[in-house]
């Protein structure tokens, strides 16, 4: 590892920023799959329940096509997992804060932690070798 030309407070922080808004914004590209993944799970459920494909439509703001399409991608939600499936729906929009939290976690295996350490030298102005 070698060093850079030295950075500024300035320069630092700019860098600092960009990586880790780069990071939010993969924790809210994360986020939105998962609800995305809760709303056709949702219409799922719904349908499952009695909801006619026509009113699922109008409450999602998607075609009838996808709705049916949606309907037809898995099999049911068994009645034993429906508890912790809207517990997973509740948690995502009573506290969308707490599950974007969750998903900024990544920094938990020894590769994550590598990719952390060498983001946080290059931030301080030092270069680096094998990511």
């Amino acid at each position: 590892m070698c060093m850079r030309q030295p950075r500024t407070e300035d320069q630092e922080n700019l860098a600092a920023y960009a990586w880790m808004l780069a990071q939010h914004r993969a924790a809210l590209a994360q986020q939105l799959a998962e609800v995305e993944d809760y709303v056709r799970q949702a219409v799922r459920v719904a349908h499952q329940f009695g909801v006619k494909q026509t009113d699922l439509a109008t409450l999602t703001e998607r075609s009838t096509g996808r709705i049916s399409q949606i309907i037809a991608e898995a099999p049911p939600v068994p009645a034993e997992q429906l508890r912790e499936t809207r517990e997973n729906w509740r948690e995502a929009l009573d506290s969308p804060g707490d599950h974007l939290d969750r998903l900024s976690r990544k920094f938990t295996t020894p590769e994550s932690g590598e990719i952390w350490r060498a983001n946080f030298k290059l931030v301080h102005g030092h270069d680096f070798s094998g990511l």
